[in-house]
C-alpha cells in the first residue's frame, strides 16, 4: 500500500514542524547558554523529539547552526522581493538595514552564533550560503544598471561581492564588540554608499552624496561609535607596533 498525496503532504508537514522545533530549541539553548556547544542529545530533549531525529533531518550540529544562519538570509531574500518595485539603490540600502536590525535585535542569539562562525576555518568562503548572499545584492544591482541608476559598464556581480565584504566586515566589528548597534548601522551604510558612489550614474550621485553627508554627521556626533580600537605606536622608520 502506498501513501496518497494526502499522506505524503502530511508527512512533509510533520517533517517541517520537527525541523522548526529543532531550530527553535537550538536558538533557545544558544540564548540561554551564550554558546553554540550544544549537544544533539540536549537539542533533541528540548525539541521533544527522538535523538535520531536531529541527525536524520540535519546530519550534524554544524548543519543545524548553518540552518539557523540561513533563517536571516531567507528574511532578507523575502524583503528584497517585496521591494522589487522600488528604486534599485533604495532596495540595496533598505535590505542592508534590515540585516542590521535582524542581528542587533537578538544579540543573545546572534553574537555567539556568529562568533562560532568566524572562528570556523574559511567560514565565509566555504559557506554554502555565500552564493546566495552575493545573489541577494546582484539582482538589484543588475536592475540598477538596466534602469540607468548605475553605470552601464558596471559588473554587478563584482559590486555585489564588495557589498558582501563590507557587510560582513562591519558585522565582525559588531560581533567583536568594537561597534554598538547604531555604529553597526552607520558604518555599514557608509561602506555601502561609498561603494555605490563609485558605480552610480550622475543622476543617482546627488542623493547618495546627501545620504553620505548625513551619515558623517551622525558618526561625528556619536564619536564614530568605535570602541576598543588598539592604539598604534611608532617603533621606528616605516614600522608600526599595535
Amino acid at each position: 500500500m502506498t501513501l496518497g498525496h494526502g499522506g505524503a503532504g502530511l508527512r512533509d508537514r510533520q517533517m517541517r514542524e520537527r525541523r522548526a522545533r529543532i531550530l527553535d530549541a537550538a536558538a533557545q539553548l544558544i540564548r540561554e547558554s551564550g554558546r553554540t556547544g550544544l549537544s544533539m542529545r540536549t537539542l533533541a530533549q528540548r525539541a521533544e523529539v527522538s535523538l535520531a531525529t536531529p541527525y536524520n533531518l540535519f546530519g550534524s550540529k554544524g548543519s543545524v547552526l548553518m540552518a539557523l544562519q540561513l533563517g536571516a538570509l531567507e528574511k532578507l531574500e523575502a524583503a528584497m522581493e517585496q521591494l522589487r518595485a522600488r528604486d534599485p539603490i533604495d532596495q540595496v540600502l533598505e535590505v542592508a538595514q534590515l540585516g542590521v536590525r535582524i542581528y542587533t535585535g537578538d544579540p543573545a542569539f546572534w553574537l555567539p552564533l556568529m562568533q562560532a562562525h568566524w572562528l570556523a576555518r574559511g567560514a565565509l568562503h566555504e559557506s554554502p550560503l555565500h552564493p546566495r548572499i552575493v545573489a541577494l545584492w546582484h539582482r538589484s544591482l543588475e536592475a540598477g544598471v538596466e534602469e540607468g541608476r548605475l553605470l552601464p559598464e558596471v559588473n554587478a556581480e563584482y559590486v555585489a561581492r564588495m557589498l558582501v565584504i563590507c557587510f560582513y566586515g562591519v558585522l565582525v566589528m559588531w560581533v567583536q564588540g568594537n561597534l554598538d548597534s547604531e555604529g553597526f548601522r552607520t558604518h555599514m551604510l557608509y561602506g555601502f554608499i561609498l561603494t555605490l558612489l563609485g558605480v552610480a550614474t550622475h543622476g543617482a550621485r546627488a542623493r547618495l552624496m546627501k545620504q553620505l553627508q548625513e551619515l558623517e554627521r551622525e558618526m561625528n556626533l556619536a564619536g564614530s561609535r568605535l570602541k576598543a580600537v588598539p592604539e598604534r605606536h611608532k617603533t621606528g622608520p616605516g614600522k608600526v607596533r599595535v
